[in-house]
């Protein structure tokens, strides 16, 4: 595989599945959770403020999406290591379109479980890889910085993808929510459309980059 058409690749991959990422975690907030699904570190604040206000009930909800984010990116390792990121990215979209399913998608505790899941699945497949997060922007900002500050200018471009990728992707989620809310799509579309996509780069990636699991 020419270099230059992997890293290339490496970095389209990565703004596809951060525009993903952005798009089920809005969808997530808007219609299921309330709550973010990408990422862990607001839940760990949120863990503390429901302590502190001795709310067990929404203690025990938040302390499910991280748990459920962490089993995600457990399974997902797992699968990798024996079939690669087709196999972390297909249940990713796996996960997601069971959610798609209006008995699913009705029964909020299994939108709780499912969809921090499917997150932590996709994060840990592609950060086993030289693609790195996806599901978040915290990492990918540090980076940056640290990249600018030092002149590494192709390393920035290489995030920059993703500072692009997460809010449009966000944006696609925040306009099928408000349809869906309006009844002028199914929500059962609005999560089975980022599923797709997530299988379907899973699976062209490993046709053309073949995108290796880095070894420890």
């Amino acid at each position: 595989m020419d270099e230059t058409i992997n890293s290339k690749g490496i970095k389209i991959i990565g703004f596809i599945l951060s525009i993903m990422a952005g798009w089920i975690d809005t969808m997530g907030v808007k219609l299921f959770l309330k709550q973010r699904s990408s990422s862990i570190t607001g839940r760990g604040h949120l863990l503390g403020y429901f302590a502190y206000k001795l709310d067990c009930k929404m203690f025990i909800s938040i302390a499910l999406i991280v748990i459920s984010f962490i089993a995600g990116a457990f399974i997902s390792t797992k699968i990798a290591e024996r079939m690669g990121l087709v196999g972390s990215l297909s249940l990713t979209g796996i996960l997601i379109l069971i959610v798609s399913i209006p008995f699913v998608f009705q029964h909020l505790i299994l939108c709780i479980i499912l969809i921090p899941m499917a997150m932590g699945c996709q994060n840990a497949g592609t950060s086993l890889t030289e693609i790195k997060r996806t599901t978040h922007l915290t990492g990918a900002s540090t980076d940056m910085g640290i990249n600018m500050a030092r002149g590494n200018w192709g390393i920035v471009r290489f995030w920059l993808y993703r500072l692009f990728g997460f809010p449009l992707g966000s944006l696609i989620g925040f306009n099928l929510a408000n349809l869906a809310n309006r009844n002028i799509v199914s929500i059962s579309a609005t999560l089975m459309i980022p599923a797709i996509i997530i299988i379907l780069t899973g699976i062209l990636q490993d046709i053309f980059l073949e995108i290796p699991i880095l070894k420890e």
